[in-house]
């Protein structure tokens, strides 16, 4: 019982600060964090390649041209998390918890990239847009074949990523990256 209070606590305590810390729609950014943002950007624009050649979905050829020069940044975490987790390994840093909350249910479009200054890093968060082939695991429990649902509900017994529709927000790749680079 002492656990679930202290984690609950810090949990809280994380979003709080999230909350306070300045934040930025992407064309508004100053200029200062113009080159860390850029450095999360590449991050992110690397780790959705990797994961656009594993689940990959619409043209291949304007794929292929916009991963050509892609490559993973040094030096920048990066990963995806959501209000409605399917891996708990996937949820959000600290400063991105009270956002990531505050969209849940969304339109993807209706959601965009959004910076945030931590101080001696930014966070950048980049929304991910349900599309057709994601539907296959994150539809509606009715709607996914039951093979497919068998097998998440063995590899992911607190799977809570089900009952989307297509361009629902299902999520966002996250970025920290540090304002002055380690070199």
């Amino acid at each position: 019982m002492r656990v679930p209070l202290v984690l609950a606590t810090l949990v809280l305590a994380a979003a709080r600060r999230s909350a306070d810390a300045p934040r930025y729609q992407l064309a508004d950014i100053p200029a200062e964090l113009l080159p860390p943002l850029e450095r999360a950007e590449g991050a992110i624009r690397a780790a959705a390649c990797d994961a656009e050649r594993e689940f990959g979905e619409g043209d291949p050829d304007a794929n292929a041209a916009r991963c050509e020069d892609a490559k993973e940044v040094g030096g920048v975490e990066v990963g995806r998390t959501s209000a409605r987790l399917r891996n708990p390994r996937n949820a959000p840093p600290a400063w991105a918890v009270a956002y990531v909350a505050s969209t849940d249910g969304r339109k993807a479009a209706a959601v965009a990239p959004v910076a945030f200054d931590l101080g001696d890093s930014i966070g950048l968060l980049k929304p991910i847009e349900i599309r057709r082939r994601c539907l296959a695991c994150h539809a509606t429990r009715d709607r996914i074949a039951p093979d497919t649902r068998d097998w998440l509900r063995r590899a992911y017994p607190e799977d809570r990523s089900f009952g989307y529709a297509l361009g629902d927000l299902r999520g966002f790749w996250w970025a920290k990256a540090a304002k002055r680079p380690a070199h």
